[in-house]
């Protein structure tokens, strides 16, 4: 399967502009789907666009890290003007008509999304919609291939110094250690090339504290303008971290965990773990201490509240943090209400035991990466499990005093459990 693809042929043109020296017939292809593919008002169809490249290939340069690493900060909001504009086709347009595309990171995969819509100006309809999580080194591959055929086309109509040879030049020669700082740059929606000095201090004094995978981390789930106040909380959750008693992965060591199939939704991987985990361990799916006999088998104490936590609102970005040591683990959870700790209590048990290595510290966010939607998920299975309330509905439906009395039982906060009984077709009274 063609997961993504872009591609211009040339067309020949009079003109000593960037516009006149990259008309080409565009093609753009998402999951075997040609979404240039349109039909005019004549009825005439074309699965190629004529265009110039070159106002995408500067768009795709000015938007490079964003693109690359910017996730959606939070499940619950939807995007705000300034996130499209660096993740939707639309933006590059430029009185040029393109297909609705947008490329928004999961972490180590991108979701690229596209949508069939109406022109009224050009006087066209883009005719195919299509969906596909990819690699992020694939979509690197193809994005980094079409502008590099872009210039390649300025350089052979002795067209130069344009902002797209500049931005081009400053992406193709950044070394290891400065792709890092992009990274980060990105992950907070920015330019690294064009960074407020504070918050580059901020990333620079965080990197040998926080470590590269905890500060991602940070990056992935804070707003460019919530930084300062989130890297605080982040701090203060590795503090935590540092003074928590240890537990232990022993007990689910040899469990192996379900492998990543970028293919499929990341919370099936989370909701899969916490069944398999639950069956190796012998605990019944309708057991409402089963999450508390996880948490005591691990030596995990969600009761525990440390004095530092008192400032950290129970819905901020970072929840807490975990530090894997082989098979020990330390826990730090940030918020105030038990209940809420026992839900990021569990999210830590499925990122230690993921750990692509043994040694690794990582942040609990509100991140929309596969890795924080799959911890997410893990963790309402865990503490409030599917088949126990379904064992509770009565007529597939969960009254507002069930939904509590739920809640005070398993020892988690209501709307985890509707929220649950929401996503497994359970019908919930409003909370």
């Amino acid at each position: 399967m063609t997961e993504f693809s872009i591609s211009a042929e040339w067309i020949p043109q009079e003109g000593r502009n960037e516009a006149d020296a990259t008309l080409s017939s565009l093609l753009i292809e998402v999951a075997d789907q040609a979404v240039t593919e349109f039909v005019d008002r004549k009825g005439l169809a074309s699965k190629v666009i004529q265009i110039p490249a070159y106002y995408l290939a500067e768009w795709i340069a000015e938007n490079w890290w964003a693109l690359l690493w910017e996730p959606r900060k939070n499940e619950e909001e939807g995007d705000d003007n300034a996130f499209l504009a660096r993740h939707s086709f639309l933006t590059a347009q430029h009185g040029f008509a393109l297909p609705k595309v947008s490329i928004v990171p999961l972490g180590k995969s991108v979701e690229i999304t596209a949508s069939s819509r109406t022109v009224e100006l050009a006087n066209v309809r883009f005719l195919n919609r299509a969906q596909v999580v990819c690699a992020r080194e694939r979509l690197e591959e193809e994005l980094k291939k079409f502008v590099q055929s872009v210039v390649a086309r300025l350089n052979e109509g002795r067209i130069s110094d344009t902002w797209l040879h500049d931005t081009w030049a400053l992406i193709s020669e950044t070394d290891a250690d400065e792709a890092q700082f992009c990274r980060f740059a990105g992950a907070l929606g920015l330019s690294p090339y064009d960074i407020d000095e504070s918050v580059a201090a901020i990333i620079e004094r965080l990197q040998p504290l926080l470590g590269d995978r905890s500060l991602m981390d940070l990056c992935l789930a804070s707003s460019a303008e919530q930084f300062p106040a989130v890297a605080g909380v982040a701090e203060q959750a590795l503090e935590i971290v540092r003074d928590a008693p240890p537990s232990t992965l022993s007990p689910i060591e040899s469990i192996g965990p379900p492998r990543e199939i970028l293919s499929l939704p990341a919370h099936r991987r989370g909701t899969q773990a916490a069944h398999i985990l639950r069956k190796r361990l012998g605990i019944s799916d309708t057991d409402v201490r089963g999450a508390t006999r996880i948490f005591d088998m691990l030596k995990i104490d969600t009761a525990r509240q440390s004095s530092s936590s008192s400032a950290a609102s129970d819905e901020a970005a970072v929840t807490g943090a975990v530090v894997r040591d082989n098979d020990v683990m330390r826990v730090g959870l940030l918020q105030q209400k038990e209940t809420k700790r026992r839900f990021s209590g569990a999210r830590a048990i499925f990122s230690a035991w993921t750990a692509e290595d043994l040694t690794e510290s990582r942040l609990l966010t509100s991140a929309v990466t596969r890795d924080q939607q799959a911890n997410r998920a893990f963790a309402a299975e865990l503490t409030a499990p599917k088949a126990l309330l379904q064992s509770r509905a009565k007529s597939g439906s969960l009254s507002q005093s069930a939904v509590f009395d739920l809640a005070a039982e398993l020892q988690v906060s209501a709307d985890v459990v509707a929220k649950q009984a929401h996503n497994n077709n359970i019908r919930v009274a409003r909370i």
